[in-house]
């Protein structure tokens, strides 16, 4: 996967490249309102990207010389020009500057593609790395998404090697860092955006909390009022600038979908779907799947992730993997003294024992690596565990059913 760049004055433009990218294939997309000036002020922050689309509607010597500085100083950006005027003398003029290909606007989608797959070739034979991008939302509130979220970044970091990044996207009481440290966040998202325009490596390396050499934590707003600070196209350009510096990043998304939160879902391989196994938490998972999926995310990315699970909510577990039509990738069980004792502290779950919350949430950061045959021992003793939960469930099958279609009513 590429890191594409997309740049315009023309807002509705914007919207409409954007939109055609997305056609052609999955790519992670950025967008600036504004001219290559703009984005010479931002500093390192386009090493960051493989991809640079410009939409001018007309090439004067300011745009062409502050393209071609941008350019000489990242070489390894493929960079394409949107023009209305595609004729010989602007083609000439863009090579000069450093542009690799001139589109013609209004943009055909076969045109984009061709260059588009051309720059994921080249990106390809440059670095084989990708980022895996995972998000945790909330069917209902108070269901444990921060402390799940929180802890399998760790648990990646410190048990996976990977290097890590926890973006606390929770728009109420966002305290996800408080869950694995106490180290006091240097800034927070909100504080971000309103700074967004000098954002660059040292800036970004400066405002996330260090938990480790290979974990950090981009902190949430605190309350409800301060994350009105948070506006998408500003969030948009720090997600930008943050993923492709991680192996993985763990978005605590909470419970509200909106323009913040879907941006960082559409980045997103997996959608870990955090509930309990209770009536309502069986409808409000209906009504969370039926958004996302109306938002055009695909049922391979969804994953069920049941918390607090004790051998009593068997029934209607399956009532709800019967009304969604999937089964719960992960079980966690019920254990509120562990879970206690590391959120009291400050510190991760693995950290306070080798408790079954702490093995399930090994389990998780070993699916989410894909690292199975490590995780092959944590999963057998899941299933163990699950089996002296399970029940002989064939004399309840009939009641398991009515209330699932009850609740589909």
């Amino acid at each position: 996967m590429i890191d594409i760049l997309t740049l315009s004055k023309d807002a509705a433009r914007l919207a409409q490249i954007m939109n055609l990218i997305g056609e052609c294939g999955n790519y992670r997309t950025t967008r600036v309102v504004g001219d290559a000036a703009t984005l010479i002020e931002r500093g390192d922050s386009l090493d960051l990207f493989d991809m640079l689309i410009v939409d001018a509607s007309s090439l004067d010597d300011g745009a062409l010389s502050s393209t071609a500085r941008l350019c000489r100083e990242h070489k390894h950006l493929t960079c394409i020009l949107i023009a209305a005027d595609a004729s010989q003398d602007t083609l000439i003029a863009a090579m000069r500057a450093g542009f690799r290909d001139v589109l013609s606007w209004p943009l055909e989608r076969r045109s984009l593609e061709e260059s588009l797959s051309h720059a994921q070739a080249q990106h390809s034979q440059r670095n084989a790395r990708e980022t895996q991008v995972v998000s945790f939302i909330a069917c209902k509130g108070g269901v444990g998404t921060s402390f799940i979220a929180s802890n399998v970044a760790h648990a990646l970091s410190s048990q996976r090697g990977k290097r890590v990044l926890l973006v606390d996207l929770c728009q109420l009481f966002g305290d996800a860092a408080f869950l694995v440290t106490d180290e006091t966040p240097p800034s927070t998202l909100p504080q971000m955006c309103m700074e967004v325009e000098r954002m660059d490596g040292a800036f970004f390396g400066a405002s996330v909390v260090h938990v480790s050499d290979s974990f950090d934590i981009l902190a949430g707003a605190g309350d409800p009022v301060k994350a009105a600070d948070i506006k998408a196209e500003r969030l948009e350009w720090i997600l930008g600038l943050a993923v492709p510096r991680y192996d993985f990043v763990i978005v605590d998304v909470g419970q509200t979908v909106n323009p913040l939160s879907v941006l960082a879902l559409d980045r997103s391989t997996q959608i870990q779907m955090v509930l309990q196994a209770t009536m309502p938490g069986v409808r409000a998972a209906r009504r969370l799947q039926e958004i996302l999926m109306s938002l055009g995310y695909a049922p391979s990315q969804l994953r069920l992730l049941l918390n607090r699970y004790t051998r009593h909510d068997e029934r209607t577990r399956a009532a709800l993997e019967e009304v969604l039509g999937m089964r719960a990738a992960h079980v966690v069980p019920e254990d509120a003294r562990a879970v206690m004792a590391a959120v009291n502290q400050g510190v991760p779950i693995a950290k306070s024992g080798n408790s079954a919350v702490a093995r399930s949430v090994q389990d998780i950061a070993a699916q989410i690596a894909g690292n199975a045959g490590a995780g092959a021992s944590e999963s057998s003793k899941s299933k163990s565990w699950l089996a002296r939960l399970r029940r002989d469930s064939s004399d309840n099958r009939g009641a398991i059913q009515a209330e699932a279609r009850h609740v589909a009513s």
